[in-house]
């Protein structure tokens, strides 16, 4: 227990920069080179040319994340003789790299959070398809990465690692105890669940004042897509698109039916440390929450966790969450770019990959590394089945200008203040 008890700890830590790109206050920008140490007989080099490396870090050097990336980093220079030069710059990286890249820097490749790069940097980076293809990327990347990023920059301009995942997380015992024997994929077998675990005399859902436009976003999501959340929020048809009216009355029956704990929406953590104490069953949040909850309340539960159920007549399946990664991207300048290609993929494949996941308490971004953090086992089945992924509040970041809007008024819907209708008419209001 004690290690599970450590390992929750890292994970809580290690996983809490995945939501943003700008957690650390430490922000070392110690410039080294690596110096080999190991040989992995990792297999998924194709060749590097004879020369140096130049790779700016987001991490600092001190954190268990470049631990590894250094470990890999010596391996790969003792199998093939190129010296890596590493700028570890930290959370500093996001103020520094766009000016540095436009200034013709020497810099070949360097990681930060995958969808703003490539959002933001595809201009700047190299089309890695070819490169992956050769060594057969898509066969082991997790399929729902990579098409992000194609969606997102039309090419695969950046490779993920170290991946978190989102859904419904919840206490095993507690679905046995109530004779809960296959995990729900639609929104009825949803309620079915909630029923079951209200006559076992426990709150089925926990709830945090923070996370209430993450949860009515994945809710209205799973009737319109994504796209048409966006829309939404930037238009303000909250009145013209019957969707949100069906997301909000969801919402109202969920609290009418006792199915969200009494104390709901707690202020963070309170409500998602029920579930810790065992006073409620299910959560929605993403996959550093057993981590953060073992280390807020001491517990130690056996983890499950599903993807968001499915709504009947709804646009999208269960097969879509809200993911987010690092990544590895390559300077369209850079002239070694093989080279920089198969240092990424050692990193993010095989055996370092694994110890990422490991010792950061991570989710693997190689498919084929089986080894998981106890405390996400239950994630993986679920993870591996995801075909796409949504951003974070799926679309209803998409005009900030009403983002704080958004906010007030679902809080106000999960404490029962307002009914579905009164919600829709205060969004259309408040936006017109």
């Amino acid at each position: 227990m004690k290690m599970k008890k450590l390992m929750s700890i890292l994970l809580a830590g290690c996983m809490a920069f995945s939501l943003t790109a700008c957690g650390s206050k430490d922000n070392s920008g110690d410039t080294g080179s690596t110096n080999a140490d190991a040989s992995t007989g990792n297999d998924t080099t194709v060749s590097a040319d004879s020369g140096e490396l130049t790779y700016w870090s987001m991490w600092n050097n001190t954190e268990p994340q470049a631990k590894v990336i250094k470990e890999a980093i010596d391996a790969y220079t003792a199998e093939t003789g190129i010296k890596v030069n590493v700028e570890w710059k930290g959370r500093d990286l996001g103020t520094v790299l766009q000016s540095a890249l436009e200034a013709g820097e020497k810099i070949d490749f360097f990681d930060w959070d995958y969808q703003k790069i490539a959002l933001e940097y595809a201009d700047k980076v190299l089309n890695l398809e070819d490169m992956a293809k050769a060594v057969n990327y898509d066969d082991f990347a997790i399929k729902a990465l990579p098409a992000s990023v194609r969606r997102w920059a039309g090419s695969l301009v950046t490779i993920p690692y170290q991946p978190y995942t989102s859904g419904i997380f919840y206490n095993k015992a507690m679905f046995e105890e109530a004779g809960i024997e296959k995990e729900p994929q639609t929104w009825a077998e949803f309620l079915e669940v909630c029923q079951k675990l209200k006559d076992l005399g426990v709150a089925p859902l926990a709830q945090d004042d923070a996370y209430v436009d993450y949860a009515f976003g994945y809710h209205l999501a799973r009737y319109a897509g994504q796209a048409e959340v966006e829309n939404i929020a930037i238009n303000g048809d909250w009145a013209e698109n019957e969707n949100v009216l069906k997301a909000a009355q969801d919402i109202v029956d969920l609290i009418e039916k006792g199915y969200f704990s009494e104390y709901a929406p707690g202020a963070y953590p309170e409500g998602e440390n029920e579930v810790g104490y065992e006073e409620a069953a299910m959560l929605v949040n993403a996959s550093w929450v057993p981590a953060e909850i073992t280390n807020n309340t001491g517990c130690d539960l056996e983890w499950g966790m599903f993807n968001y159920p499915s709504v009947d007549g709804g646009k999208d399946p269960n097969t879509i969450a809200n993911v987010g990664a690092q990544g590895f991207a390559i300077n369209k300048n850079s002239e070694n770019a093989q080279a920089a290609f198969d240092l990424i993929m050692k990193i993010t494949t095989g055996e370092y990959d694994q110890k990422m996941a490991l010792e950061c308490g991570g989710i693997p971004a190689d498919s084929r590394n089986e080894e998981w953090p106890e405390d996400l086992v239950g994630v993986r089945e679920s993870f591996l089945a995801l075909t796409e992924t949504y951003d974070w509040n799926a679309g209803l970041n998409a005009n900030p200008d009403v983002k704080e809007t958004i906010k007030t008024n679902c809080l106000q819907l999960f404490e029962g203040k307002l009914t579905a209708q009164e919600f829709v008419d205060a969004m259309e209001s408040a936006t017109k």
